[in-house]
């Protein structure tokens, strides 16, 4: 999500210029972006309420399209009849795609308005996702799924590079980012409950259709009717001093910072959305040594892993951000993923200790996710002259995670790459450590 947060003048704050120790609390460390916000007195604007649920919806349709295929590939690979390779590509093509539109967007993002890329892109998903019902076989498959990664990269990119720029004030930035990280959650579980209910009686084909088409419908009609380029002159005016130059944050040691964010930013999404993946390749594991899985009985498996334990992170992130220290939560978080994949080495598989390892690694996960998307757009932990540049290289890391994840959990073993995971994971907990700064 590489947004232009730094120059933007709507972003309230004190004119004068600060350095990183004046902005740094009594003990020499940043506050996060949760626990700098104050929830009693923020002021919301009518837009802001129609922007705040416009992003929610479109990050809900993104969590769809990208946990769907956790559901569907092995299904979708028993129908067509494909090799195990073509198997694995049918899995990553969507991560890939998804990622390679990152190099697109700074390329673009000042040729076209924002309104517009968005409704392309959503128009061009539903074009997609029909495509693929109609003609179901390996290449439209394929094609199809390849187009939805491209689009659903530029919508997460574009839009909250819109948000932030229509958007009143930084607290709303960040409300409306908590907003969206619980909206991709349900939007994870969602798709997992569909498939148990739905899967088995309609087919993948339809499946597709069902769970993605209407979820692009709303924010369309928002676009359209409500976030019209007229409704700006309708918005509430903020106060003459919220209008006032934003103040300038200088930082040192940027570099250092930044590469640690972007080692940890590139593992946590590694692990988050690796699991997408890797948990359906390892119970498919467990379903060949010793259990005997019906496909229901795995997509509600999937249903509490994706959905549950990453809803009750979202909910912990809220308290735990905003009333425990980085140096103390993000070091001892990371020590339980690690911790959690480190179980599934030593020990003997087994169906209940494979979920709850991956559910507690699941819950712990969003914790540290929240926290580190707010810090790659926090002006007082990068300071604002080179956030634009922080932000989208963390962001591009995110998604080499992703994709680095979803390869190794499509490719590799099952148990190796748990094995990888776990390596990267303890790596995670020395930088977390070494980020004595924050």
């Amino acid at each position: 999500m590489e947004l232009e947060l730094a120059t933007n003048s709507k972003l309230p704050g004190d004119k004068k210029k600060q350095s990183d120790e004046q902005v740094a609390d009594e003990e020499g460390t940043h506050k996060s972006g949760l626990a700098s916000v104050d929830f009693t007195n923020m002021r919301w604007t009518r837009r802001d309420i129609h922007l705040t649920v416009l992003m929610t919806l479109i990050t809900f349709g993104d969590a769809v399209e990208i946990y769907l295929p956790g559901v569907i590939t092995q299904s979708a690979s028993s129908e067509l009849g494909v090799s195990q390779t073509q198997e694995g590509i049918i899995g990553i093509i969507l991560y890939l795609c998804l990622a390679l539109s990152y190099f697109v967007l700074p390329a673009i993002k000042n040729m076209v308005k924002r309104r517009v890329a968005l409704l392309a892109s959503l128009y061009t998903s539903i074009i997609a996702t029909v495509i693929c019902s109609l003609v179901p076989n390996y290449v439209t498959l394929i094609v199809s799924r390849a187009l939805l990664g491209f689009c659903i990269g530029l919508k997460m990119s574009i839009s909250w590079l819109y948000f932030a720029e229509e958007v009143s004030s930084y607290d709303m930035y960040n409300m409306g980012n908590v907003s969206g990280l619980f909206a991709f959650t349900l939007g994870g579980g969602w798709v997992a409950v569909l498939g148990y209910l739905l899967l088995g009686k309609i087919g993948w084909r339809y499946f597709i259709v069902c769970t993605s088409v209407p979820i692009f419908l709303p924010p369309i009609f928002i676009l359209h009717c409500v976030l019209t380029e007229e409704s700006k002159e309708d918005t509430t005016e903020l106060q003459p001093e919220e209008l006032e130059d934003a103040e300038v944050v200088e930082v040192s040691e940027f570099w250092g910072r930044l590469i640690k964010g972007s080692v940890t930013n590139l593992i946590n999404t590694l692990q988050g959305w690796g699991s997408i993946l890797l948990i359906p390749a390892l119970l498919t594991f467990l379903n060949k040594q010793q259990n005997d899985l019906t496909q229901d009985q795995e997509l509600l498996i999937l249903a509490l892993l994706y959905g549950g334990a990453k809803l009750l992170g979202r909910i912990l992130s809220i308290f735990l951000l905003k009333y425990v220290r980085f140096r103390i939560l993000q070091p001892l978080l990371s020590l339980i993923i690690a911790s959690c994949y480190l179980v599934l080495i030593v020990k003997d598989h087994s169906l209940l200790c494979t979920v709850i390892a991956m559910g507690i690694a699941n819950m712990c996960f969003c914790v540290t996710r929240c926290e580190l998307t707010l810090m790659e757009f926090d002006k007082h932990y990068f300071g604002t002259e080179r956030l634009v540049l922080a932000a989208g290289v963390m962001s591009g890391c995110a998604m080499l995670g992703a994709v680095v994840g979803a390869i190794a959990a499509q490719f590799l073993s099952s148990q190796h790459a748990v094995i990888f995971t776990t390596v990267l994971s303890f790596v995670q907990v020395v930088v977390f450590c070494c980020m004595t700064e924050r």
